[in-house]
């Protein structure tokens, strides 16, 4: 293993020096080349001296506060935090029909996320709602997470101006900049544009963070055989490459800033060009990644309950399981698409949301340490019974039912039919819906808060129905 990760990291060094990487920002490029890298034109090259130097700075583990203390966060060391899906701009009904996102869907996955503890993380793009103008249509999304939760919230990549408009709302929500500055708060997800570049829009979020003090993913998506080579390895080459030069970057603008190593790649499904989320080819690359993020003692970003299925089905459940179980299997510090994902990252149904909060709380199941002890071993219980005897009306029994074995939300009572099992199925994804909806309750927020937001928000030029619109599902 320590073998692997020495041969990648010793590859993506003799990549960061030739060809090296393509950087369009003149500011960071001059930030730089001051503090001597090696800069030509917009493409920069990276000594292993300066690589080791940057990451030295950047801490293993680190703390992203919510508006509510009680949800703030550890990432890093053996933490693991799920955010539920992000980026996608459709809806799959549950009776498998496709529309566009609208922002009622923003608004009510924000309450969902907000109303179950299995999810930690809130914001970002949960879906993205068609009726929003593009130059800020982060902005509104920012707002409502900050406005119907209180969790700690993923930023939205954009250009200079829409990310300073998320710094100055979140200064707000926060109770002014200084106390926004004084920790993390908001988490970016900031990608690459492989092969082997970053784009302004990205390197500009990642200077802003750095000016606020906040936190970032960097995350180069790869498609193995279409934006990178096709071998798994060949992919984390190169995708490690990008990392680095981004983690660079931050530790250039402001040494300490936190990074999470954010490395993802499927394989490309060359019959279409797109993606192929299922793949079991995902889970070397996987692995790879996980000793990268060790090697560098850098929080590590996961998979995340993700499938290429169109709809809840078969291949949705047991294509979930398998890429979420991947990150309680390896050392992920930090979940994205964590439920509600389907059809390559392109789909959100909220039935699928229920099924991965099944899965995520199997999962946490399976994580709980193995206690035994002469209370478990129960030999007054064994000895009473006795030989040829029975437990299911034991004191002992009735005493632990409710508590001690693993209890299933949706899966309903056997059946006799398959058509019985799936309307029950069907019912009991309804009805953990509608108990997790009752479930929510709208977090505090100071009448000065909430009303320095809004106006905020008018004076960037949103419309009043639609902060009517977020004001009103608080009610």
């Amino acid at each position: 293993m320590q073998n692997i990760s020495k041969q990648i990291h010793n590859a993506s060094l003799k990549i960061l020096n030739d060809p090296g990487v393509c950087l369009h920002d003149p500011i960071v490029l001059n930030i730089l080349k001051n503090q001597g890298i090696k800069v030509d034109g917009q493409m920069v090259r990276f000594s292993e001296e300066q690589v080791m130097a940057y990451l030295a700075t950047a801490p293993s583990s680190f703390t992203l506060k919510g508006r509510n203390d009680l949800r703030s966060i550890s990432i890093g060391g053996n933490s693991r935090c799920i955010a539920p899906a992000y980026g996608v701009a459709e809806v799959v009904t549950a009776d498998h029909q496709q529309r566009q996102a609208c922002l009622d869907d923003y608004i009510r996955i924000a309450k969902l996320v907000q109303a179950t503890d299995l999810l930690h993380l809130s914001g970002g793009i949960l879906v993205q709602p068609v009726e929003l103008d593009a130059d800020l249509a982060g902005l509104v999304m920012v707002y409502t997470a900050l406005t119907l939760g209180d969790k700690p919230i993923l930023g939205i990549q954009g250009d200079e101006t829409q990310v300073r408009r998320i710094m100055d709302l979140a200064c707000i929500a926060f109770g002014g900049e200084e106390q926004f500055k004084r920790c993390p708060k908001i988490l970016f997800l900031v990608n690459t544009l492989s092969p082997l570049q970053m784009d302004a829009n990205a390197l500009a979020t990642l200077r802003i963070c750095a000016e606020y003090n906040q936190a970032a993913i960097i995350t180069p998506g790869l498609m193995f055989g279409s934006t990178s080579p096709i071998t798994p390895a060949g992919s984390m080459v190169q995708a490690n490459a990008e990392f680095l030069a981004g983690a660079c970057v931050t530790q250039a603008l402001s040494p300490g800033m936190p990074v999470i190593y954010g490395c993802l790649g499927s394989p490309a499904d060359l019959r279409t060009g797109g993606l192929s989320l299922g793949s079991p080819s995902r889970f070397a690359y996987k692995r790879m990644a996980t000793q990268m993020a060790e090697k560098y003692k850098l929080p590590n970003r996961g998979i995340g309950a993700v499938t290429d299925a169109g709809q809840v089905s078969v291949q949705s459940g047991y294509e979930s399981m398998m890429t979420l179980s991947s990150d309680y299997q390896y050392r992920t510090s930090i979940v994205i698409h964590g439920a509600g994902i389907l059809n390559s990252f392109s789909q959100f149904s909220f039935e699928q949301f229920m099924v991965d909060l099944e899965i995520i709380r199997m999962l946490n199941e399976n994580e709980k340490p193995l206690i035994v002890d002469e209370a478990s071993l129960a030999l007054d219980v064994i000895r009473q019974a006795g030989p040829g005897g029975e437990f299911l009306t034991s004191p002992h029994t009735l005493k632990h039912c409710r508590t001690l074995l693993f209890q299933p939300e949706l899966a309903p009572p056997k059946t006799n039919t398959p058509k019985a099992y799936t309307n029950a199925f069907t019912r009991s994804i309804e009805k953990g819906l509608f108990r997790l909806e009752e479930k929510y309750c709208t977090p505090d927020m100071s009448i000065k808060i909430q009303h320095g937001m809004e106006d905020y928000m008018k004076g960037c030029g949103i419309q009043s129905h639609i902060l009517e619109t977020v004001l009103s599902a608080k009610e």
